[in-house]
């Protein structure tokens, strides 16, 4: 292996005011690291962990020279979300687990002393995380369970972008719902729970359904709707270049359509 690669995974940081080593970090959470880096790198029967040196945390791999140029593509592509999904998301995991330890990170060729790339962890100017936002709000969809023992009955709505949306009723109101099964697509009417993470996307946790539809809708999607209504002579909606933007503006306002 005279001709390989030296490459090291260095992490910088103090849990509880101790500096991170081999010797402070424990055995099992190093090895969620060195999962994560697996899968970052990929080409796995081209690289080789060596040992973990001193000083800090600092796993050190070998890299099969003819593989080099193909990992550091791969490694950089992911550190911007555009290489294979596994990098990218390990990626994201192991910058995850840094700012969890109040650590950073970094990938460096030890011969060249060259940086590959960093991650902020602990450094991270990340959004601010918002939990339980209620509002009301209507989604139509499919019905593809309706059922459950308790007070409040878990309902799934498949919406039309294909997410599943989990939903809850009184017994009431289940027990109407579940004679619409059948029917395309309905509409629900309620309040909706949103939360933010530290990722900056805005999820829709819950619904608890007050109301319905009775009415069978019109099983078309949002693009056909808005063909039909552009083709309307004198429609300001002609000339909006993203009409679905401008109705998430209109729901959430500015800042939750960021």
């Amino acid at each position: 292996m005279d001709n390989w690669k030296e490459f090291r995974f260095k992490i910088d940081g103090e849990i509880d005011g101790v500096k991170i080593t081999p010797y402070t970090m424990p055995l099992a959470r190093l090895a969620l690291y060195l999962v994560d880096l697996a899968q970052l790198l990929g080409h796995n029967g081209s690289v080789h962990l060596l040992k973990v040196d001193e000083g800090s945390a600092e796993p050190v791999f070998f890299v099969d020279p003819e593989e080099e140029s193909r990992i550091i593509h791969q490694i950089r592509n992911a550190q911007k979300g555009m290489g294979p999904r596994n990098a990218n998301r390990a990626y994201k995991k192991l910058d995850s687990k840094l700012r969890h330890d109040n650590a950073t990170g970094r990938i460096f060729d030890a011969a060249e002393k060259a940086e590959i790339i960093e991650f902020p962890g602990n450094r991270a100017n990340l959004p601010e995380i918002y939990e339980n936002i209620r509002e009301r709000a209507s989604v139509t969809g499919e019905l593809k369970r309706v059922g459950g023992f308790d007070n409040t009955i878990p309902i799934h709505l498949l919406r039309n972008d294909g997410a599943i949306l989990y939903c809850e009723a009184d017994e009431h109101l289940a027990q109407q719902l579940a004679t619409r099964f059948y029917a395309k697509v309905v509409r629900i009417h309620g309040i909706a729970t949103y939360s933010r993470g530290n990722e900056g996307k805005w999820k829709m946790e819950n619904f608890k359904i007050q109301s319905f539809d009775e009415a069978p809708l019109i099983d078309e999607s949002f693009i056909e709707t808005m063909e039909k209504l552009r083709a309307i002579d004198g429609n300001e909606w002609a000339e909006v270049a993203d009409p679905l933007g401008e109705l998430r503006k209109l729901r959430h306002g500015e800042e939750m359509t960021k």
